[in-house]
């Protein structure tokens, strides 16, 4: 069966758990076209900017269940700490929507606690703002999940009881540059076992549990590059055909259902001066090039001639963009084409697309 309804299950660390944790939430938003009425005639003018109308910052409003009564004597203590300590920050909120992961930045305007007779009970409501009014798809090769026992929350934080009536200097003898403890502990599940691309059939029954536990999201690039290596994470590949072509052309599948222009071209091979078009918009990179070639969405370009050298800028001058184009690319839903003439016949040239699923 088809799960429709989006669940929120982390903000920052302070994960949501399966214990009526999320007592509601209500997600709202909307879009920036706006409308002028017609004096003498019916309806409204609406001046749409673009196809597809942008996105407003949004709005999530929910109510938190803190329930103490899950944990053990010595961790009730800090739990509040522990929600206010993530609460204060801006960061990722996460979400799950049938078998898809989503995140957005996000930052909590208002709370509010309710008093409650219950000794071991408190509500908390709380307005997120949701700044860039989208939210993307998860990167499964970023994404690593640590399995998550609500009772054991404190299992990777540094919080320690303070007795202010003992007169004595502890921290001073603790060592600088002692790893913190939750780095430590998120090592151990940086794995290709723990990663979002192994676990992403497990993750629907899991988050949407009335009761039983969790996964806590880590969200670790390096990571990443160091399990699947870093060609992996360089998205879709399209290779010449025959290295004595000098044109690189194929087509590659993208499900953003909001047409993106967060995209990064990498070209691995011999070029020059080449010239890229995705979904018929051309840009050019002046010069003579041979090694890894990168074009980011923001139109940094970066070259990395050896793998022992440093990476270095190019200046943002060799990017060319023809009459009647524009700068920028934009994948679409659905099939997207995409060509490069690399101006070299001499060796085999690849390009590689990244592109950052958009949704609302």
């Amino acid at each position: 069966m088809t799960i429709l309804n989006r669940k929120y299950i982390q903000f920052n660390d302070l994960v949501i758990d399966n214990y009526e944790m999320l007592q509601s939430a209500d997600l709202s938003g909307g879009f920036k076209t706006g409308t002028t009425e017609y004096s003498f005639g019916h309806g409204s003018y609406a001046n749409f900017k673009a196809k597809q109308q942008f996105s407003m910052e949004q709005s999530l409003s929910m109510t938190l269940k803190l329930d103490t009564r899950k944990l053990s004597c010595d961790q009730k203590q800090f739990y509040k700490d522990y929600v206010f300590m993530n609460i204060v920050k801006a960061g990722k909120l996460w979400a799950i929507e049938g078998e898809q992961l989503l995140w957005t930045n996000a930052f909590i305007k208002d709370f509010s606690e309710s008093y409650s007779t219950e000794r071991h009970v408190v509500n908390i409501d709380i307005d997120f703002v949701l700044y860039e009014g989208i939210w993307h798809k998860a990167d499964t090769k970023k994404v690593f999940l640590k399995p998550y026992v609500a009772c054991n929350f404190m299992e990777c934080l540094d919080f320690q009881e303070v007795d202010e009536c003992q007169e004595c200097c502890i921290s001073c003898s603790q060592t600088k540059h002692e790893s913190c403890p939750k780095c430590v502990c998120e090592c151990e599940f940086l794995t290709g076992e723990n990663s979002l691309c192994e676990l992403k059939k497990e993750v629907a029954s899991a988050f949407y549990s009335q009761c039983g536990d969790t996964y806590q999201i880590i969200y670790n690039c390096e990571a990443g590059k160091n399990i699947w290596s870093e060609e992996k994470m360089l998205g879709h590949k399209i290779c010449k055909a025959e290295p004595c072509k000098d044109i690189i052309a194929g087509q590659f599948y993208s499900d953003t259902i909001l047409d993106s222009d967060k995209v990064t071209i990498t070209m691995i091979g011999a070029m020059k001066d080449p010239v890229i078009t995705l979904n018929g918009n051309k840009m050019q990179i002046l010069g003579e090039y041979n090694g890894k070639l990168t074009l980011t969405a923001n139109g940094e370009i970066y070259y990395l001639e050896d793998k022992c050298c440093s990476e270095k800028a190019i200046n943002i001058n060799q990017l060319v963009i023809p009459i009647g184009n524009t700068f920028g690319f934009t994948v679409h839903h659905g099939t997207n084409g995409i060509i490069v003439e690399t101006n070299n016949c001499c060796e085999m040239t690849c390009v590689y697309v990244k592109v950052d699923r958009l949704t609302i």
